[in-house]
């Protein structure tokens, strides 16, 4: 009981010791300085996006159009089979069925395909522009003293003094003004 107490009054000494630690390391912290900036505007008027965008939306069409045409081609061999039933045996009949259901299963995968394939695209190019941003946030955050940066839709009121989205947007147009958006191929 004695050696208990012992242990417990050490390791209560040794717990209050480190108290004024603590309190110095609180009063090393800075105080804020807060910058803000509107991503949202910022991803929205960036020349590298409206790149990306158009690039996506050409890709798209190009899919689209892609898929059409062999959505069409379905439908004329739906059709061509149809006028055929009369002239087929059942097993002929079935065989062509199943062929074209087996093509139709075959154009809902390359859809799903595309759609990945767009999808990463747009995740990739958006990554680049995502990193740069970051990097320029940080870099004009550090140039002006500032050690907090908030997003300007979080805010209910900030000054004016605090606002950098036209900086940001400046600098992340000469640095990156274009993102060449790359789709794999299957």
């Amino acid at each position: 009981m004695a050696r208990l107490l012992r242990v417990l009054s050490l390791a209560l000494l040794a717990g209050t010791a480190s108290l004024p630690a603590v309190a110095q390391q609180r009063q090393q912290i800075p105080a804020p300085t807060i910058m803000v900036i509107d991503t949202n505007r910022i991803m929205a008027e960036a020349r590298a996006m409206k790149a990306i965008r158009d690039q996506i939306e050409r890709i798209r069409s190009s899919f689209q159009a892609e898929i059409k045409r062999d959505e069409d081609e379905l439908r004329r061999l739906d059709q061509e089979m149809a006028q055929q039933r009369q002239v087929l045996s059942a097993d002929a009949f079935n065989q062509k069925r199943q062929d074209l259901q087996n093509r139709v299963n075959s154009l809902q995968q390359k859809t799903r395909a595309r759609r990945q394939q767009l999808d990463g695209a747009l995740r990739n190019a958006m990554s680049t522009v995502r990193g740069t941003l970051v990097k320029i946030v940080q870099n004009l955050a550090q140039s002006n003293g500032a050690n907090i940066v908030v997003q300007k839709s979080d805010l209910v009121y900030a000054d004016q003094r605090m606002e950098f989205t036209d900086p940001v947007l400046r600098q992340l147009d000469a640095q990156l003004p274009n993102v060449t958006v790359e789709v794999p191929r299957s």
